[in-house]
């Protein structure tokens, strides 16, 4: 699959239950490109989480389920101001996992291989007034 972003390669994940009901289609997978992090929404969930911290960035854990509800995070970050309680209980789920969201945010802004399609810093900034 290529993104609608900018063409580069997508990887499908399942999005968790924990997390299905904040995000804005409800379809039961998504994708996230691997360059610009543009996440959509996607009909077929693979059986498996895949790998994020290989195909996308290391700023993901190794943990794919984990890694699911961040990525479910940024495509609630795309549109912050819309979806600020729903951004809020994806963040607390990743949390529960044991993940700093704004460490991960801060590795995301510092990876020099991807060139997110919004402003990952200043989006950190205005989740942290949230959590």
């Amino acid at each position: 699959m290529t993104c609608p972003n900018c063409g580069s390669d997508q990887v499908v994940f399942p999005v968790p239950d924990a997390v299905h009901d904040h995000l804005p289609d409800d379809r039961p997978a998504a994708t996230i490109c691997t360059h610009c992090l543009y996440v959509g929404p996607a009909d077929d969930a693979p059986a498996d989480y895949p790998d994020l911290s290989s195909t996308v960035s290391d700023a993901f854990p190794d943990d794919g389920e984990t890694a699911a509800v961040l990525a479910s995070l940024l495509a609630l970050l795309d549109r912050l101001v819309l979806h600020r309680q729903d951004a809020d209980a994806v963040a607390t789920e990743a949390e529960s996992h044991g993940v700093d969201v704004l460490l991960f945010l801060d590795r995301l802004a510092a990876d020099d291989t991807l060139d997110p399609h919004f402003d990952v810093t200043r989006r950190r900034e205005q989740l942290q007034q949230l959590i």
